[in-house]
């Protein structure tokens, strides 16, 4: 079995992977976050920061490009490939609208034509493996029906796919049923991403799906950074008596974000963003995330930070319930 880190964006930049990496274990592999495609041959080194080699020791990481065309995507795509990575994956699941009123992430998916066009041209013009990541459609899952077929033409290397679609965001019930289709009729190995927020749902998952031997963990690890390591030890009732090592992790990814982040108020803005994840794994979560949310310097969320430190109640995952709510809060 192996253990994928979803690419949140403005969540797992190296930042986050470097400091996770030095205290949990159970990742096999990472998607960076998108880098959105451009038009033009020229690709400035600053531009790919995120993977920069000095960066990017402690994980091994895919890049991912966010783009609708090849003469977007090329550029960057060799440049990638010349500077070391020979994997790189396309994200076609992207379900903010704005980026698919562009017919970019999952909107492109509702053009199978475009698919085509795009990944025809891409593997004429590019040495770099190619990966997708995928939703079932951009508006219903029988786009997905239409898809399958022009993605099976292709050497597609993986195919990881979030069983929503786009117009969904992150609400509703994954639709496994759809799922299970692409299991039967996609060519290239699946990597299954979704809702995976506890060690109980997951074993449900694998009874469903025992073909599937590739998963992909994205907002569940930001609510509980054990969650890896209690996936593959198929146990949970470890980490309370390890959660120093989530506190040790916090201070590393505080350490980093004020290392490579600007200004005071930026640095603190950022460690709120993952708060709003991480009081999660905390009994009274609404109320913890709020007295950061209202922190107006750092001696200040310091001092709540030590309070739920020491008199915080760990729980062990989300409820169905508890992530209908977040994801309504977001």
């Amino acid at each position: 079995m192996q253990l994928y880190l979803a690419p949140l964006q403005g969540y797992t930049e190296f930042l986050f992977r470097n400091a996770y990496a030095r205290h949990f274990k159970g990742i096999d592999k990472t998607i960076a976050p998108f880098l959105p495609s451009g038009l033009g041959q020229t690709v400035k080194h600053q531009r790919i920061k995120d993977l920069w080699k000095e960066h990017n020791g402690l994980m091994p990481v895919d890049p991912q490009i966010l783009g609708k065309s090849a003469p977007e995507i090329v550029p960057v795509a060799k440049y990638l490939f010349n500077y070391g990575y020979d994997t790189m994956n396309i994200n076609m699941g992207c379900p903010i609208p704005a980026i698919r009123a562009k017919m970019r992430g999952s909107g492109i998916l509702a053009y199978p034509e475009m698919v085509e066009m795009l990944l025809e041209k891409l593997f004429i013009e590019l040495q770099n493996k190619i990966s997708l990541k995928i939703r079932l459609g951009n508006e219903s899952a029988d786009e997905i029906k239409q898809l399958i077929p022009v993605i099976n033409q292709f050497p597609i290397k993986e195919l990881i796919i979030h069983p929503r679609v786009g117009t969904q965001m992150y609400e509703g019930n994954v639709d496994l049923e759809s799922f299970s289709w692409c299991i039967e009729n996609a060519k290239a190995p699946l990597v299954y991403s979704g809702d995976i927020f506890d060690l109980e749902t997951f074993r449900k998952l694998q009874t469903q799906f025992p073909r599937i031997d590739k998963w992909m963990i994205g907002r569940g690890l930001l609510f509980s950074p054990f969650l890896p390591e209690i996936l593959k030890r198929n146990d949970c009732g470890w980490v309370k008596n390890e959660l120093n090592r989530f506190w040790e992790f916090h201070e590393d990814l505080e350490q980093q974000i004020l290392t490579y982040r600007d200004r005071p108020k930026n640095q603190l803005n950022k460690l709120k963003e993952y708060w709003r994840y991480f009081s999660q794994a905390f009994q009274d979560s609404e109320y913890h995330f709020y007295q950061i949310s209202r922190a107006t310097d750092f001696d200040g969320f310091h001092t709540i930070v030590n309070k739920i430190k020491e008199k915080g109640e760990w729980r062990a995952g989300l409820t169905d319930t508890d992530h209908f709510n977040f994801v309504k809060s977001l």
